[in-house]
């Protein structure tokens, strides 16, 4: 009769719902225990929210200023030019190029541009430079420095002498705004030749590789350079086209897509990883930082679970024996307690968004300002500027990757005690 009223030995296991409905009860008998276990991960997990956010946010932040300052999401350029820059490396059918590119109805800002190494020299001083000729007021490079002009004004279209340079570099030659600059850059022959410029600006970017080493002028400038190495003006010759995406996340798209049109022997395309190296190696070395506090958040959130289901498991020994004794299956007395951990995952991944998403949406809306925490010079990382204003930055990948982890951990902390619960023999436990 015993035997056919009792489902559990009827049956030796225990239906998943009854099992999880079991779990959920058993989680809340000690209500304290588990809010506090539950508070822990909570904030832990929106330490290691807040410092991804932020790790991600600056680095964005490098990312998109480097971009801007410097050769696009998209570079068009000589073969080779990276590895050994030359004047005498250049594109000698920009114009070509430019109309290649027209075609391809790219959604961006196609910029050509003439880079040169030459020497500044005024009455007073000569400095190594790097004079960069610009095509339009449009350029990025524009859109930043022009900011930052601190004397004079910005370069006019059809301006054939005029050039901007750094504060660093004004302070070195000894000039103000309306001094002449001379020119002079080597040829591959080993000749040199020089042309005369004009400064109509000093800007200051506080970045001092930029400011002792920049100089720019309109295209047409230092085209003459370019001129002067034997290539045919009316080809618009280049060094390099510069790409900035409308959508930097179809990059890869459109570099399959203009590779096959413009790449050949002596032409090549890189994207902004390729030209940038070095800082695609320190972002990399800064995230390693960042996954470390997430191990210890991690290390933190294993030993809050295994305490709160390993105690749990302990103070129902008795209980565990006394429904073994009943015919309950170790399999099912194994699951129950995996169903607690289970339970415990999901309502620690609940409280950790709560916490840790509440703190990423206040500071990508209000930012966090580092301007006293920087000295001069420290926003600058890999020859590219970090914005003084930080905005916590997650993208979805980050999301399911933060919640996988802490859910799969807190899963995984739960293993031991229910096998230490499915261990458990009838009359050891009724004895305790």
């Amino acid at each position: 009769m015993l035997h056919q009223d009792n489902p559990v030995i009827k049956h030796s296991h225990l239906p998943l719902f009854m099992l999880m409905v079991l779990a959920w009860r058993n989680l809340w008998r000690h209500r304290k225990r588990t809010v506090i276990t539950l508070s822990s991960i909570a904030i832990g997990f929106g330490l290691a929210v807040l410092s991804i956010g932020i790790g991600d946010g600056s680095h964005n932040s490098l990312i998109r200023n480097a971009i801007k300052l410097g050769e696009g999401h998209l570079t068009i350029q000589q073969r080779g030019y990276i590895e050994a820059p030359a004047n005498h490396k250049y594109l000698a059918d920009g114009l070509t190029l430019s109309q290649q590119l027209a075609a391809l109805n790219l959604p961006a800002n196609i910029e050509p541009r003439i880079s040169l190494q030459v020497l500044s020299s005024t009455a007073n001083n000569s400095v190594g430079a790097a004079l960069e000729g610009l095509s339009s007021l449009n350029d990025p490079r524009v859109e930043m420095l022009q900011p930052l002009l601190m004397k004079g004004e910005w370069l006019k279209p059809g301006d054939k002498r005029g050039v901007i340079i750094g504060e660093g570099m004004a302070r070195k030659l000894k000039t103000k705004i309306g001094s002449k600059v001379v020119l002079m850059a080597g040829k591959k022959g080993g000749d040199s030749q020089a042309q005369l410029g004009r400064v109509r600006g000093i800007f200051d970017s506080k970045v001092t590789e930029m400011d002792d080493y920049l100089i720019l002028s309109n295209i047409e400038f230092a085209r003459t350079f370019l001129v002067g190495e034997g290539a045919d003006e009316n080809k618009q010759p280049v060094t390099r086209i510069a790409i900035f995406l409308d959508d930097p996340d179809t990059l890869a798209h459109w570099k399959d897509k203009i590779k096959p049109v413009v790449d050949s022997d002596n032409v090549i395309t890189m994207d902004w990883q390729e030209m940038m190296p070095q800082l695609v190696q320190f972002i990399i070395i800064d995230d390693a930082g960042n996954y470390v506090f997430l191990i210890l958040i991690l290390i933190m959130v294993v030993f809050g679970v295994l305490n709160t289901v390993l105690m749990s498991v302990l103070e129902r020994t008795r209980e565990f024996g006394l429904l073994r004794a009943l015919g309950l299956s170790r399999r099912s007395l194994l699951m129950l307690v995996f169903c607690e951990s289970l339970l415990l995952g999901l309502l620690a991944i609940v409280f950790g968004w709560a916490v840790g998403g509440s703190i990423h949406l206040y500071f990508a809306h209000y930012g966090i300002d580092f301007t006293s925490l920087m000295g001069e010079g420290a926003n600058v990382m890999m020859g590219a500027v970090m914005d003084p204003i930080i905005y916590t930055e997650l993208s979805w990948d980050r999301v399911t990757q933060l919640t996988s982890i802490i859910f799969s951990v807190t899963l995984a902390s739960g293993i031991y005690p229910a096998i230490k619960a499915a261990r458990v023999t009838p009359v050891e436990a009724l004895r305790t």
